[in-house]
């Protein structure tokens, strides 16, 4: 059986092969009316026209294949990717996932990948605190098309995508003064045998003693490692009993929020009338699966994959300048329920 061409669809749309390829690539400089484009796409549904996808990447330079650079057991990575498919699949492309650890020595693949020509840009998802100098330097010498989801929040030659941290706390804090009428305690866990918060933490930390002290609070905060349940059963409890100061807390992540209710459960109080708590993220997706649901400033990661794969497009089909490296922040999300 003869395979369909452009041509075929051009002759049954009655229009040039100049106007088929305008449709299919988005080629810049050829205007296409409405009533061409539907009958295009009207003649490649009745023909069953695929697109040969090598062919046309060796007339554009281009393989629309992003890839996804993160580590595959992050549930945030997988967030990510929700938002970056979405608007990968609004435009025409495809999603490459690349990694398996988070380090940045098995990042050499990918360059070489692009110079291949078998993807046209790059994202990765990276921590708050990733800053990686020699793979900033490669992804400039070879002019690859590239943005970071949280790494490099201090530096205004990369492309990143950030939550806005600080005003993320004072988001929480205003609502829970707005219901209380008295301040939290900030809970920040951390995991490793040292405390050595990230960029992302930092700001939540620091924007909680500053929002109290502006009111002439002194900051509660309670530094805690992580632990396995019920190694640190007893510091949940002593926490719980410390509401006679503050009616509640509000923890960096939700995974305290968990320690808590279990510690709530055993001591025979409850949270959203005994005790109030609210978590600055949704790490695992269980906020709302809790019982009482928990109230929380949740990290639009979904939004932030979007956001970088519209990013990364532009630079790809030159929309937008490589050198432009604004940053974009996106607020999180206050989601009020029943914990607080």
């Amino acid at each position: 059986m003869k395979r369909v061409t452009s041509f075929d669809v051009a002759a049954k749309a009655g229009v040039s092969r100049s106007v088929v390829s305008a449709v299919l690539n988005g080629t810049p400089g050829i205007g296409v009316s409405e009533e061409k484009r539907r009958a295009v796409l009207q003649a490649i549904e009745e023909l069953n026209y695929v697109v040969d996808a090598q062919a046309q990447g060796m007339r554009t330079g281009r393989s629309r294949c992003i890839a996804a650079c993160g580590d595959l057991y992050n549930p945030l990575f997988a967030q990510m990717l929700e938002g970056l498919q979405k608007a990968c699949a609004e435009q025409g492309y495809h999603v490459l996932l690349y990694g398996g650890t988070p380090l940045s020595s098995d990042r050499q693949g990918l360059v070489e990948l692009f110079l291949q020509r078998r993807i046209d840009g790059i994202v990765t998802k990276d921590s708050t605190s990733f800053q990686d100098d020699e793979w900033r330097r490669q992804v400039e010498r070879h002019r690859i098309p590239y943005v970071s989801v949280e790494g490099y929040p201090e530096t205004a030659e990369v492309a990143s995508v950030q939550m806005d941290y600080a005003q993320s706390i004072r988001t929480a804090l205003d609502y829970a003064w707005s219901k209380l009428g008295k301040p939290l305690t900030y809970v920040e866990l951390y995991n490793g045998p040292a405390h050595q918060p990230n960029w992302g933490d930092r700001q939540r930390t620091k924007a909680y003693a500053d929002w109290m002290r502006e009111r002439g609070m002194e900051p509660r905060i309670r530094v805690k490692p992580q632990a396995e349940w019920p190694e640190d059963s007893g510091w949940w409890r002593e926490l719980l009993r410390s509401g006679s100061e503050t009616p509640g807390c509000l923890t960096n992540w939700s995974r305290a929020a968990v320690s808590l209710y279990r510690a709530a459960f055993e001591s025979g109080m409850r949270i959203g009338q005994d005790f109030f708590v609210m978590a600055a993220d949704n790490t695992e997706r269980l906020n709302a699966g809790l019982v009482p649901s928990l109230s929380a400033v949740e990290v639009p990661y979904a939004e932030m994959g979007e956001a970088t794969g519209n990013r990364l497009i532009e630079y790809i089909e030159g929309r937008r300048e490589r050198t432009d490296t604004a940053r974009m922040w996106l607020p999180a999300k206050l989601m009020a329920r029943e914990s607080l």
